[in-house]
């Protein structure tokens, strides 16, 4: 019999990275082909470009629905949180100054940092939840440990201008919570964290629901995994974001 279609886990990784592309394509070289022509392109090729710009902005929602989903799935199911979190740490670091520069045209801006950030924040997030969670307390004692948690991360995301803040947090701690192996689960959790990003950081967030449709089709398989390709994931988005950066620096300003 032939086995029914599925995504894995290494597809969805791919589906976050292209979209993630797209996104800062638009963010990043587009936006900026919009500022510096804004007085003197032609009006149609000006709309068009403008245009452009919103379709590549509405695809990006999806990725960092999944980077959050993937991020709780890979902190249950990591021998070593440590290194998860030193790896995401080394990332945001490698990737913070050309972040910087493609979006914000400067080497080191401080209002807006990079989402790795938010991904790291998140893991420590949630150990901390884990670790609470299995302390012999008074539920009640629980429920306000992990509000504190959550309030405690949420004032991080804000003051250190990560970039999905608060609604970030929220994200991540939402799908932790609904998180399940069964299809329903694993689609309700999905859809509430797209919900909270739409209500906290933007009615653009909702285009992310498209991603309902490849998740329906993911029933927890990691798919092919070596550490070559776990190495090629964590590269490509400071990779990425130099060579827009490149791009940006000879062809743009």
């Amino acid at each position: 019999m032939k086995a029914s279609f599925d995504i894995t886990g290494t597809g969805l990784k791919l589906i976050a990275m292209v979209t993630m592309l797209i996104d800062h394509i638009g963010a990043g070289l587009v936006e900026i082909w919009l500022k510096m022509n804004l007085e003197t392109a032609d009006y149609e090729l000006y709309y068009q470009m403008y245009q452009l710009d919103i379709i590549l902005r509405r695809i990006g929602r999806a990725a960092f629905p999944i980077f959050c989903f993937l991020l709780v799935e890979g902190f249950l199911h990591t021998k070593n949180v440590r290194n998860y979190a030193i790896r995401l740490l080394i990332v945001a670091i490698i990737s913070e100054v050309p972040f910087d520069y493609l979006f914000f045209d400067s080497l080191f801006y401080w209002n807006h940092n990079d989402v790795l950030w938010e991904l790291f924040l998140g893991l420590i997030m949630l150990y901390m939840f884990s670790y609470i969670d299995k302390q012999p307390l008074n539920i009640n004692l629980i429920y306000a440990m992990r509000a504190v948690i959550l309030f405690a991360a949420m004032g991080i995301a804000h003051f250190t201008r990560l970039d999905y803040g608060e609604a970030g947090v929220c994200c991540i701690s939402s799908m932790y919570y609904l998180y399940g192996t069964d299809r329903f689960k694993r689609l309700f959790s999905m859809a509430i964290g797209i919900l909270i990003l739409t209500l906290m950081d933007g009615k653009i967030e909702i285009w992310a629901a498209v991603i309902l449709i490849p998740m329906f089709f993911y029933q927890g398989r990691r798919g092919f995994d070596n550490k070559a390709l776990r190495t090629v994931f964590y590269l490509f988005y400071p990779a990425h974001i130099i060579a827009l950066s490149a791009i940006a620096y000879f062809f743009l300003r």
